[in-house]
Formats: C-alpha cells, sequence, structure tokens
C-alpha cells in the first residue's frame, strides 16, 4: 500500500480553499502553511507518488510484502 500525505493536486487546493474559508487567511497561506508543516518544507508531488507506485510493480519490488509505504515529505501521522 502507498499512503502519501498531502500531494499537490486539485483536491490539496480545494482542500485549502476549504481551511482559508474558515480561517480568512488566503488559499496560497494555506497551501503554504501545509507545505512548512513537512520536515521536508515542501507538499509531495504527484511524480513523487507515481515514481514509487512504479517500482512497487516492478520485479524489483517483488519480494516487498504486506507493507505500507508512505510518501509524506517526512511529516509523521
Amino acid at each position: 500500500m502507498v499512503s502519501p500525505t498531502w500531494v499537490e493536486t486539485e483536491m490539496l487546493r480545494q482542500s485549502a480553499a476549504e481551511i482559508a474559508k474558515r480561517t480568512g487567511r488566503s488559499v496560497a497561506s494555506e497551501i503554504q502553511a501545509i507545505a512548512e508543516s513537512n520536515p521536508q518544507r515542501r507538499l509531495v508531488q504527484p511524480e513523487d507518488v507515481a515514481r514509487l507506485v512504479a517500482y512497487c510493480c516492478s520485479d524489483g519490488a517483488s519480494a516487498v510484502t504486506m507493507e505500507d509505504i508512505q510518501v509524506n515529505a517526512g511529516a509523521h501521522w
């Protein structure tokens, strides 16, 4: 299983817009706050997740079983 944290997608932008409505802050500042909450100070990109999924589908991962691999830029949930 691949478990990403916040990924820079339209879904993130919609979530940030909902948060911004409640906080009165801008969508951009909410997205920045989410990014800065990760130890790597960045959002996970769709390509980060895609590369891991591609690896999991490859022969190189044939012995990887029953794992939950997080793509989280260092975040702990």
